[in-house]
């Protein structure tokens, strides 16, 4: 507390200047006089200061400049005058050429830029879409996106990850300009974002880490939540829906229909100077397996507080009280919905995080902000067995300065630091554990007519209990305009990502599975190497743009989740020593094309959108023969001594290719869209899951495996109507063809879900 009182006393050291603020509000119109919904409307002196249009096309906003600039995805960016709008004016957007792609993203700089001038991919994703899924969670979104695959709650980008259970992430999830996971296992807090108050959600492909720092090696998702306009804005979400059967008659474990239900409320209102949000979450999901189920009450409060002088003050406080259970293995094959040896975990948990955070920004556009948390957790754990401890405690601080300095026009430098320190007390981490880690960093950014470049660097300082180190990460880009709506780019990221605690810590069992610590665990570096071209499209009716993209992803010293003997004690009773382990598998390389596609088109009186992609990868081991771990028993592990599927070197619980598409299209007071998933078969897993010994108690890995040879398609389908301007009624079906699919080792993943959902807004 201190520390955030010194900072804050710093910051106010800044403000020697006055700006008068006003607000100005009116509405966005197309060609036909319509209302637009979505229209970005930025204050042309701050990147921040937004807001954005609702279902009527109205927007409010308070401004001390002297231009707004409207952006939306489908429309010609357009900017007007501030001097002598009268509140209540119409706007009125025309389409163009590339108006897709100058959409304003905050990307993987901090700050807002055109889409068609950053220097590694980026998708965007559409708070309309968000709502139109019924995402319950927010990994439920992000998994729609093209090259990205979502297992476990955890980001595998382009490959870069595998699978790990929840400890530690490659891909980092950032809301509104925090981190938000777990000091001590790394694991990404999606119950803490609310889903119905999304302004904006970027996934950015590409190392992050220079401006974001640990976690951010393999990319990131950028979460940006809403402040309110002038006027009052109620939103209601209610939705009830059914699990059904499976296909295979051994796998329905019981009678009674399984149903998944929820209420959202989110409520946002200014008076005054002061803006409200307030957010309340129930979801009841009783899953589709035994003994898995999810129930939670997440509760919010943001306030922001506008002074005269350019300057604002506030704080995010959450609340979230969970209750769920889950198992990591089957009973078998047939039993796929049942847990191994009927043990489940249960997990009653109760996290807060409060976010006081201080924005500045002089006349001349200098803007300094000062970003704080404290993140506590504590989760009370009923395994089944009284001898095993899985509760867990922990409280993180988090503390970031960043400044960004207008040198001209087309110049820009970001600088900051940021202090990081968890304690952990609990007996999964085998006792009090402490990490601090502490950066400075900086990058520039500049423009030259069509050339735009951004040089980087950051500089890190990590300790884990006695053991520290410290190191350097750099990142360099470039973007060219080569034509009307063509655009290049390439670029270069280091990225750097310490262990966790929980990674370097955890001792415990999952069910007859154990799960060992690694003190030894190193930390992993890597590099990201893109070359992209992004080509904006019209014809007639139609537009948007194609991205294509060729990476190269390398890793020293990769963490990976590794099964085998692990304990001297290899009774019955301690599961034969058998389980997970963090290691350091070595170096790897990760190389591959990435192809997607924004779109829409005027159809029978209509409109279609198109969101999708397509993603080829081929991440393998660069020596098969490498030693990296020793096992209870002495036998030295190689990559050809613990793989599946030694073939190419293909690195464990990857899937070569995937293919995502999203198309919607709208009629007046209707909707529809359809959402199809592809996601090839996971060549090379761990061999112990199919060793006759591990196969002898947990039956059917193979099986499954052989289940969808090809890889398996999900396609989700969705219809709404709506019945007046604030009320919405739609049918969601998720899994329509009620495929059976293994997502990873011993786990099949969830039966049809049909859902109803009313919508209102007042």
């Amino acid at each position: 507390m201190k520390q955030w009182i010194f900072t804050a006393v710093c910051i106010l050291a800044f403000v020697n200047s006055y700006a008068q603020l006003r607000k100005v509000e009116g509405f966005v119109v197309d060609e036909d006089k319509q209302p637009i919904a979505d229209v970005v409307v930025l204050d042309m002196d701050s990147t921040d200061n937004v807001s954005i249009t609702d279902s009527l096309g109205r927007f409010s906003i308070i401004t001390s400049s002297k231009q707004l600039e409207f952006k939306h995805i489908s429309y010609k960016t357009t900017t007007v005058s501030t001097s002598g709008f009268v509140n209540g004016t119409r706007v009125s957007l025309s389409s163009g050429f590339s108006t897709m792609l100058d959409q304003t993203v905050i990307g993987s700089d901090k700050v807002g830029r055109a889409l068609k001038n950053q220097i590694v991919s980026i998708e965007s994703i559409s708070p309309t879409l968000i709502i139109d899924k019924n995402t319950v969670t927010a990994d439920e979104i992000v998994n729609q996106v093209p090259g990205v695959v979502v297992s476990d709650g955890q980001i595998n980008i382009r490959n870069g990850a595998g699978w790990s259970y929840g400890a530690g992430t490659r891909a980092l999830v950032v809301v509104d300009g925090i981190p938000l996971i777990s000091g001590d296992a790394g694991k990404v807090q999606w119950n803490f974002i609310a889903t119905d108050n999304i302004r904006n959600m970027e996934v950015v492909k590409g190392a992050s880490s220079v401006l974001y720092g640990s976690s951010a090696l393999n990319g990131m998702i950028n979460i940006r939540s809403a402040w309110p306009g002038q006027k009052q804005q109620t939103k209601l979400t209610m939705f009830s829906g059914r699990y059904a059967n499976a296909s295979r008659s051994t796998l329905n474990w019981t009678g009674n229909a399984l149903s998944s239900s929820g209420i959202r409320l989110t409520d946002l209102r200014s008076k005054g100077k002061n803006d409200f949000v307030t957010t309340f979450e129930y979801i009841n999901d009783q899953g589709y397996r035994f003994g898995d189920f999810d129930e939670r009450i997440h509760a919010g409060l943001d306030y922001r507080h506008t002074f005269k002088k350019n300057f604002e003050v506030g704080i995010r406080t959450h609340l979230l009280s969970t209750n769920n259970g889950s198992f990591l293995l089957w009973k078998s094959y047939d039993s796929a919905y049942n847990a191994l040896d009927d043990q489940t975990t249960t997990t009653s948990g109760l996290k807060y995080r409060i976010d006081p955070f201080i924005t500045f920004r002089t006349p001349k556009g200098w803007e300094h902000n000062i970003k704080t948390r404290m993140l506590s957790i504590d989760n009370q754990v009923d395994n089944g067995d009284t001898s095993v401890n899985q509760s867990n405690k922990s409280t993180m601080y988090y503390a970031d300065y960043q400044s960004t300095l207008p040198i001209n026009p087309n110049t820009d430098f970001i600088y900051g630091a940021t202090i990081i320190s968890t304690t952990t007390n609990s007996p999964l981490f085998t006792g009090t554990q402490k990490a601090d880690n502490k950066a400075v960093y900086g990058q520039l950014n500049q423009k030259f007519n069509k050339l735009s470049y951004s040089v980087g660097v950051r500089y890190e300082d990590y300790a884990l209990n006695d053991y520290k180190e410290s190191k350097p990460v750099f990142r360099a880009g470039l973007n060219y305009g080569l034509a009307k709506a063509t655009y290049v780019r390439a670029s270069y990221g280091q990225g750097y990502r310490f262990p966790t605690i929980g990674e370097s810590y955890i001792k415990t069992t999952v069910g007859a599975i154990s799960v060992y610590p690694n003190k030894e665990l190193k930390s992993e570096t890597g590099d990201n190497i893109e070359i992209g071209i992004k080509q904006g499209f019209k014809r007639k009716n139609m537009k948007g743009y194609v991205d294509l993209a060729l990476f190269q992803m390398t890793y020293s010293d990769m963490m990976e989740f590794t099964f085998g003997q692990w304990s001297s004690d290899v009774s019955a009773g301690n599961g034969y020593g058998l389980g997970f382990k963090s290691l350091n598998t070595g170096p790897t390389t990760i190389k591959g094309v990435d192809i997607s596609v924004v779109g829409q088109a005027r159809l029978l009186r209509g409109t279609i959108k198109v969101f999708g992609g397509y993603t080829a990868s081929l991440p393998r081991v660069d020596d098969t023969q490498y030693s990296f771990a020793t096992d209870s028993v002495g036998n030295n592990l190689t990559y050809n001594t613990t793989s599946s599927d030694t073939t190419d070197g293909i690195l464990k619980y990857r899937s070569l290719r995937t293919f995502k598409m999203d198309v919607s299209y709208s009629l007046n007071r209707f909707q529809f869209g359809v959402s199809w998933r592809y996601q090839s078969q996971t060549q090379n897993i761990d061999k112990a899951f199919i060793d006759p010994l591990f196969a002898f108690f947990v039956p059917g890995i193979q099986t499954g495996l052989d289940l969808n040879p090809k890889g398996y398609v999900i396609t989700d389908l969705r219809a709404s109507y709506r019945i007046t301007s604030k009320v919405r009624i739609a049918v969601i079906v998720s899994n329509a063809g009620n495929v059976e699919y293994m997502e990873r080792p011993a786990d099949i993943g969830p039966t049809r879900l049909t859902s109803f959902q009313l919508k209102m807004n007042f």
